[in-house]
């Protein structure tokens, strides 16, 4: 968990980064469709970093973190990874074949929700 929790503040950090960029630097050229891809992105970056943390802290409590609650950290890193990137990436480069990618972040995001559920299940056993 502490390698989650290394990934989730780099991931805070660049939300940061990207949201100051976009806000001061970027969408002055943007279209307005560019500037709602740029938001979602954002938002999503944001609240997964969030989500991120509070799953990392609370697997830390824990002597040792069930492989279920790893497993959904991982599948929202690499959801969130997956899906902002590829908006953000199909903004920088103009192209946007490459939010062809997005559905498979949100597929990852929603597994880790259900990973999360299970987790749940059983920890209330």
């Amino acid at each position: 968990m502490k390698l989650i929790l290394c990934a989730t503040a780099l991931i805070g950090f660049f939300s940061v980064v990207l949201g100051a960029a976009g806000d001061h630097l970027l969408v002055g050229d943007w279209s307005a469709a560019m500037v709602e891809r740029f938001d979602v992105a954002l938002r999503y970056h944001q609240n997964y970093s969030i989500v991120l943390l509070a799953v990392a802290l609370y697997g830390m409590t824990r002597a040792v973190p069930s492989r279920i609650l790893i497993v959904a950290a991982c599948l929202f890193l690499v959801g969130t990874l997956i899906f902002c990137g590829t908006l953000y990436a199909s903004l920088y480069w103009q192209a946007a074949g490459l939010t062809l990618g997005t559905p498979l972040g949100g597929l990852s995001l929603m597994a880790g929700w259900l990973s999360l559920f299970l987790y749940a299940i059983r920890a209330a056993r």
